[in-house]
C-alpha cells in the first residue's frame, strides 16, 4: 500500500512539471476553452481616479496598484477589459480652487512645481474659509454656476488648470508603470446630468424638499433612504454626474459587470448610487453586488525629511533607499550607469508588493525597513529570488531543457523538491481564490511562499552538469 502511494505521488509531481512546461505562461489561469469563454465577457474596472489640480497621495496610489492588479488578473483569464481612469475635473470643489488661484496664485511656482503649488494654495484658501471667511464659499459657487452655464473666462482657467494637471499625471502614470485603456473625465457628464434628473422626472422619482433641493427614494430592507441629485440652485451633485456616467458605460460598453476601486470611506456614496441606479426599470439589477472594491488607509509612512503626502515623495524615498543599499551591498552586481534605473524598478515593486500583500479592507502600517528587504518577503525579495533564477539560466545556457525530459526518480524524493512542485500544483487555486474575493494579497503571499521553497531547493538541487562555481 505504501508503495503504491508513493509511486501515484510520483506519478502525480511528474505530470505537475510536464503540465506547467506545456502550458507555459499560462499556467494556472484556466484552459484555452475557458478563456476563449470569458473572453465573450467585458468587465469595467476603474481606478486612480485623481481629482485635477491636486498631487497623487497615497489613497490614489493604491486604488491605482489595486486596481491594475485586478485588471491584469481578469485579462489573463481571458476577460475583455476596460481600464478606466476617471478624473474629477468639476464641481465646486474646483469653485474653490480657482478661486485660491487667483488670490494666491504664482506663476513661478506653477512651472517650477504645479501640482505642489496647486496643493498649497487650496490648502491656504481652507485656512481662510475654516477661520470664518464666508466669502470664500460664495464665490467659488459663483465660480462654479459660471463653469456651468459656459462663462469662457471660468472655462478658460478650468481647462488651463486641468491640462496642467494631466500632464503631471501622465508623468506618474509612466513611472509606475500604469496604462488605461481610456481616460474620462466627470466633465464629459456636466450636461448629462440634466438628463438624468428629467428621466428621474419621467419614471416619477424625482421630488423636492422644503429647501428646494431634489432627491430621489430608494428602499433597502425596511429603510427608505433619501439621495439628494440636484442643489437648490439647480446646479448638479457629483453623485448626479456619476449616475449619468454610469448610464453611459452601460450603454457604451455592455459589460458584464463593473468595479469602481475606491477608499472604504466612500462606501454610502457607491451604496446610494447603486440604490438610486436600481429604481430606473431599464437598469434594475443589472449591477454585480461587489460593484464598489472597498480598501482600508495606510498609516506611518514618512520620509527621513518629513510626512509623506505625495506620491512623489513616496517614490523618490524609494529609490533613494534602494540606491544607498545598492551602492554598499556587497553582492551587488549592477554597473554604475544601471544603478539609477534598478533602484526605481526595486523601489517601486516593493511599495507595489507591500501594498498587495495586505488585506484590501484592513489597514496597515508601512515600514520603509521592511519594505525595501532583501531577506524577507517584500518585493525586493521577489526581484531577488527571480534575478537568481534567470542568472542560472543564463549561467548554463548549455543544459538543454527538453519537452521529452524527464526527472530521474531522485529528484523527486528529494524533500524541498516535492514541497516545490507540491507548491506549484496550488498555483491554480491561488489564482481562483483571488479572483473570487478580489484579493490580491493571495497570489502575493503565495509567491512568497514560492520563493521559499525555491531557496530551500537551492541547496540540494543542482542544474545538470552546471559548476557549483556558477550557482553560489
Amino acid at each position: 500500500m505504501k508503495l503504491t502511494y508513493c509511486l501515484r505521488k510520483f506519478l502525480s509531481q511528474h505530470h505537475v512539471v510536464r503540465h506547467i512546461r506545456k502550458c507555459g505562461p499560462s499556467y494556472g489561469f484556466g484552459d484555452e476553452s475557458n478563456r476563449l469563454e470569458n473572453a465573450k465577457h467585458i468587465v469595467v474596472v476603474e481606478y486612480s481616479s485623481p481629482n485635477i489640480a491636486k498631487p497623487f497621495h497615497m489613497g490614489h496610489l493604491r486604488s491605482t496598484i489595486l486596481g491594475n492588479f485586478l485588471a491584469t488578473l481578469y485579462e489573463r483569464l481571458g476577460w475583455n477589459v476596460i481600464r478606466l481612469n476617471y478624473l474629477g475635473d468639476w464641481g465646486t470643489q474646483f469653485g474653490v480652487l480657482a478661486v485660491a488661484f487667483k488670490k494666491y496664485g504664482d506663476e513661478e511656482k506653477l512651472k517650477e512645481n504645479p501640482l505642489q503649488h496647486l496643493f498649497d494654495i487650496y490648502v491656504n484658501i481652507n485656512k481662510e474659509k475654516s477661520l470664518g471667511n464666508k466669502e470664500i464659499d460664495k464665490a467659488a459657487l459663483e465660480m462654479f454656476k459660471r463653469m456651468e452655464s459656459g462663462d469662457p473666462e471660468a472655462l478658460s482657467m478650468w481647462q488651463r488648470l486641468k491640462d496642467i494637471s494631466l500632464q503631471e499625471y501622465d508623468k506618474m502614470y509612466e513611472r509606475l508603470g500604469v496604462k488605461f485603456t481610456e481616460q474620462h473625465s466627470e466633465s464629459m457628464y456636466k450636461d448629462a446630468g440634466v438628463s438624468v434628473i428629467d428621466r428621474l422626472k419621467k419614471e416619477g422619482l424625482f421630488k423636492k424638499d422644503d429647501m428646494g433641493k431634489g432627491y430621489v427614494e430608494f428602499k433597502t430592507g425596511a429603510k427608505t433612504i433619501p439621495v439628494v441629485v440636484l442643489k437648490s440652485d439647480g446646479t448638479s451633485l457629483y453623485i448626479t454626474r456619476e449616475i449619468a456616467a454610469l448610464m453611459d458605460r452601460f450603454e457604451r460598453y455592455r459589460f458584464e459587470k463593473i468595479h469602481y476601486v475606491v477608499e472604504n470611506g466612500q462606501h454610502l456614496h457607491f451604496e446610494h448610487m447603486y440604490g438610486v441606479i436600481n429604481t430606473l426599470p431599464e437598469y434594475k439589477d443589472r449591477l454585480n453586488a461587489d460593484l464598489h472594491v472597498k480598501f482600508g488607509r495606510v498609516e506611518g509612512m514618512s520620509t527621513r525629511q518629513g510626512n509623506v503626502v505625495f506620491l512623489k515623495d513616496i517614490l523618490d524615498e524609494a529609490r533613494n533607499r534602494m540606491t544607498q543599499t545598492l551602492k554598499t551591498k556587497s553582492t551587488t552586481r549592477v554597473g554604475p550607469g544601471e544603478i539609477a534605473g534598478t533602484a526605481e524598478e526595486l523601489g517601486r515593486s516593493a511599495i507595489f508588493a507591500q501594498d498587495l500583500s495586505q488585506q484590501r479592507l484592513k489597514p496597515y502600517a508601512f515600514d520603509w525597513d521592511r519594505v525595501l528587504n532583501f531577506n524577507q518577503d517584500s518585493g525586493v525579495f521577489l526581484q531577488y529570488c527571480h534575478s537568481r533564477l534567470c542568472s542560472i539560466e543564463r549561467m548554463n545556457s548549455e543544459v538543454a531543457i527538453l519537452e521529452e525530459m524527464v526527472l530521474e526518480d531522485e529528484h523527486y524524493s528529494v524533500q524541498q523538491a516535492a514541497d516545490l512542485i507540491n507548491h506549484l500544483q496550488e498555483f491554480e487555486q491561488a489564482v481562483e481564490r483571488s479572483f473570487s474575493t478580489l484579493e490580491p494579497y493571495v497570489i502575493v503571499r503565495y509567491l512568497y511562499a514560492l520563493c521559499h521553497k525555491v531557496n530551500a531547493a537551492y541547496k540540494v538541487c543542482r542544474v545538470k552538469e552546471a559548476q557549483d562555481a556558477k550557482l553560489q
